[in-house]
């Protein structure tokens, strides 16, 4: 069968392209003759770093965009949260354009209205909703919703809130985020790409996964002391993961370079996400502020102590039972917060078997049903949609 994927692809986010990792790999367990294409922010990018076909999100060649829809057996948009007006007040207050550009809302559902007006079936695949501030953006949500046979949320909030704006159709679930059905690289690759950075095979570490948030330092600084602390205290390694390269890619290299850390410490900069995973799951433990990064760690075993700063990493926390050790971002940017971090990650050496034993028993749900998320792909595109209705 062939799979279209439109989705936020192709602009460097390890994150969404862990997401799409997940997603391909899945279905491939599901369609062993599964072709898939993606509509991509860089096309070369896509077919480069994930061996699929790709082509170009711009509207500007409608023949081309045309053609590759009408080819599809199915239509996937997500996943990911990318129907949303989050930007509204900082780019301005238009429904349609930003800064002379289609916003995320009319660019992404004008795919799954050209796909329906084709005859197409396409399936919503752990799709984020949110936040809206115009009634044009409720009312295409749920009008474009409605014409599709499948639709998958990846979080209750998203799925209340499509309620909400009257969206109805056969099949609407609450799904694990697709990220967790990627496998991990094998350890001999991830060994062999730690030794070609520079660290050891036998190097036990701590990933660090963080973010600029804010415009603050602060917790940047006192999240570095504490994992110095620790590393110190443990003898242990400490890698450092970029999933935005843009931006945490330098504030990584700052981390390194702190005298505390500089004898001890490395940047994996990688753009496979299974190998980054395969990275985070060689790892004794980790600290996660990217959302993605905690998900790949916690599917590929590796406990974390989770720095919250949104609540979809409060969110995460939960379903994967690391609430204890989490620290939120605003504590960190004060000794207790230094202190609470430290004590999650010498709790978490004390334990280790044990919290990735709790570990698993959260997560292997969650991964088996990840994947069944494919597995629903497929069964639409092999019957060729479900029957649907538009709303009354």
């Amino acid at each position: 069968m062939r799979y279209l994927i439109s989705g936020y692809y192709g602009e460097g986010n390890l994150g969404d392209e862990a997401i799409l990792a997940g997603i391909i790999q899945a279905l491939a367990r599901y369609d062993a003759n599964a072709e898939v294409t993606v509509l991509s922010f860089d096309p070369a990018d896509t077919r480069r770093r994930h061996g699929v076909g790709a082509v170009s999100t711009s509207l500007r060649c409608p023949k081309a965009l045309l053609a590759t829809v009408a080819g599809a057996d199915l239509v996937i948009s997500g996943g990911g949260s990318f129907l949303h007006e989050a930007d509204f007040d900082l780019y301005g207050r238009s429904f349609l354009f930003r800064q002379g550009k289609l916003r995320p809302i009319p660019y992404f559902l004008s795919v799954v209205a050209l796909a329906r007006s084709l005859g197409r079936p396409v399936m919503w695949y752990a799709q984020g909703l949110g936040p809206f501030h115009t009634r044009s953006a409720r009312w295409a949500v749920g009008c474009a919703g409605s014409l599709c046979p499948v639709v998958t949320w990846r979080d209750p909030d998203s799925a209340r809130l499509a309620e909400q704006v009257g969206l109805r159709t056969p099949v609407q679930r609450v799904v694990p985020d697709p990220a967790y059905a990627l496998e991990p690289a094998a350890r001999d690759i991830v060994e062999d790409a730690l030794e070609e950075r520079g660290l050891s095979r036998r190097t036990r570490y701590i990933a660090v996964c963080p973010r600029p948030w804010l415009g603050r330092a602060g917790y940047q600084a006192r999240l570095a002391s504490a994992v110095a602390r620790v590393a110190g205290k443990l003898d242990l390694a400490v890698v450092f993961v970029p999933f935005q390269p843009r931006t945490d890619g330098p504030l990584c290299d700052d981390l390194r370079s702190r005298p505390d850390l500089a004898d001890r410490a490395w940047t994996f900069t990688g753009d496979d996400p299974a190998l980054v995973a395969g990275v985070l799951g060689r790892a004794e433990m980790a600290v996660t502020m990217r959302l993605h990064s905690g998900i790949l760690a916690a599917a590929a075993g590796t406990p974390a102590a989770p720095i919250d700063y949104d609540p979809k990493v409060r969110a995460f926390a939960r379903q994967t039972g690391q609430e204890a050790w989490t620290v939120t971002a605003d504590a960190l940017e004060e000794a207790a917060g230094q202190e609470a971090l430290e004590r999650a990650l010498l709790d978490t050496a004390a334990d280790l078997i044990g919290r990735r034993a709790t570990l698993r028993r959260h997560v292997d749900p969650l991964r088996a049903e990840a994947s069944a998320t494919a597995r629903l792909a497929v069964q639409v595109a092999a019957a060729g949609g479900l029957p649907w209705s538009p709303p009354r």
